[in-house]
């Protein structure tokens, strides 16, 4: 679940956005693509890196036929006579990835991902062990949800195979000695946890220019949560830890981001989003002062209603803020006759 949380920051183009079919040049040399998404966050951007005779595509979008139909378009008309030879996956998720293995067949373009991002999309789409549905149910009683959303997702098993082509299964990896050379832009890979374990943005600084992918969103936070096959992480941690890696990064950057609108002010951004978590984790100690479920902490943090797939979202949210306190000392934690755990203040 993503919380709307936007900061005073200078949209390049205002309220324009392209059309699903029609790119706007964002800058010299680069094309934003932004395709519809059946949720809430409703859209994702991509971007294609002109490289003279080829193009490279940044993410690839969801793996659905309004997608593929819209990609169908692309490729018979503004990329027509000019194939894209590499796609570069920010991350692993299915919005960034979902059409990397049909698009692969059908460009032939080489498919770059940091290593952990791409053994995570290979795991989650191959991921068809009963096991894993009972990890997964005991995860949700510990911190707390009700039976009723707990078989929800049961219901629903592996939904990440429902939203993505084939992941590929060769790939090249992205280092920190990677270079990118395109189109006569020099761009480096930027690497962050949090959102997801290794993502990669690109900067280029002699223009400015910096492909933020979901780490940098403008208008809302991205999800920074904990999931069952991780549930002790602490990847709030990796998330601060990556905001504060941007100091060498020109304040006059224009961030490219894979949702919402290009912009500049990254300075603002980077301190309204510590900001917000540091808000966030002083609701969760204060929602601690007596021993808490997840669920509890949840509705501190969450005030409206919630469905059963926002309720995903929202627990790994809050977990990922009471993890942050565990690991620090500032809370504790028992589990209760039942097998949930009680957060409470350290003593």
């Amino acid at each position: 679940m993503v919380a709307a949380m936007e900061s005073k920051v200078d949209y390049i183009l205002g309220e324009r956005v392209p059309e699903p079919a029609t790119p706007i040049e964002i800058a010299e040399g680069i094309l934003w693509i932004r395709l519809p998404m059946p949720m809430a966050l409703d859209h994702i951007n991509l971007y294609l890196l002109d490289d003279g005779d080829s193009w490279a595509l940044i993410d690839t979008g969801l793996g659905d036929p309004v997608s593929m139909g819209t990609w169908e378009t692309l490729l018979a008309t503004h990329l027509a006579g000019r194939p894209i030879r590499r796609v570069i996956g920010t991350h692993f998720h299915p919005d960034h990835v979902g059409l990397a293995g049909w698009l692969l067949d059908k460009t032939g373009a080489e498919f770059w991902m940091s290593q952990i991002e791409w053994l995570s999309a290979r795991q989650a789409y191959l991921d068809i062990e009963d096991g894993s549905s009972a990890l997964m149910q005991r995860f949700y009683h510990q911190v707390g949800l009700g039976q009723g959303e707990i078989d929800t997702y049961r219901e629903l098993g592996n939904d990440y195979r429902s939203m993505v082509t084939p992941i590929p299964a060769t790939y090249n990896r992205v280092t920190d000695a990677t270079v990118f050379k395109i189109g006569g832009r020099t761009w480096v890979p930027l690497f962050g946890s949090g959102h997801s374990p290794d993502h990669v943005a690109l900067y280029c600084p002699e223009d400015k220019i910096l492909l933020g992918g979901d780490m940098l969103l403008p208008r809302i936070t991205p999800i920074i949560a904990v999931w069952w096959q991780e549930p002790d992480g602490d990847p709030l941690a990796g998330y601060l830890e990556f905001l504060g890696t941007l100091g060498h990064v020109a304040d006059d950057v224009l961030v490219l981001p894979a949702h919402n609108r290009p912009y500049r002010e990254l300075r603002i951004r980077v301190t309204d989003l510590v900001d917000h978590h540091g808000e966030r984790l002083d609701v969760t100690f204060d929602a601690c002062a007596k021993p808490a479920t997840g669920q509890e902490v949840m509705k501190a943090l969450f005030t409206r209603e919630l469905d059963a797939f926002q309720t995903r979202f929202a627990i790994g949210e809050t977990v990922a803020h009471i993890n942050n306190l565990l690991h620090k000392g500032a809370l504790q934690r028992n589990l209760d006759e039942n097998g949930q755990f009680r957060y409470e203040r350290a003593a």
